[in-house]
């Protein structure tokens, strides 16, 4: 565990990833099986998934599962703004949040990069 410095708050210094491997369709065998991994990841003591909205269905897809197995309040969830405007910036934080269906995003992170290739 690591406390994070502006909070105190002790995370895992293990997260979860959600590139390529959690962009699935809804309710197919592949979310299934990403959603039986974040219930898993928090039974055994996971806290930190990273996500961005570059990522094709993830966000959608932990939104979902945290809702339905109730365990957004024993996430720490992450994701990206890949846009210079803030006007862009604040509309895209509004659209993951609907996706990862929470009120608050513990951690934006702003890349100030293009958008990865492919998306």
């Amino acid at each position: 565990m690591r406390a994070i410095p502006s909070t105190g708050e002790k995370l895992p210094v293990i997260g979860l990833g959600s590139a390529l491997t959690f962009d699935v369709p809804s309710r197919s065998a592949q979310a299934q099986i990403v959603e039986e991994v974040i219930s898993l990841f928090v039974k055994h003591g996971g806290k930190l998934i990273d996500t961005s909205p570059a990522y094709g269905t993830a966000e959608s897809l932990i939104g979902e599962s945290a809702f339905k197995l109730g365990l957004r309040s024993s996430l720490f969830l992450a994701t990206k703004v890949w846009t210079r405007s803030p006007e862009q910036g604040a509309a895209q934080i509004d659209q993951s949040l609907q996706r990862l269906r929470t009120r608050t995003i513990d951690l934006d992170q702003y890349i100030t990069s293009p958008m990865p290739i492919g998306r």
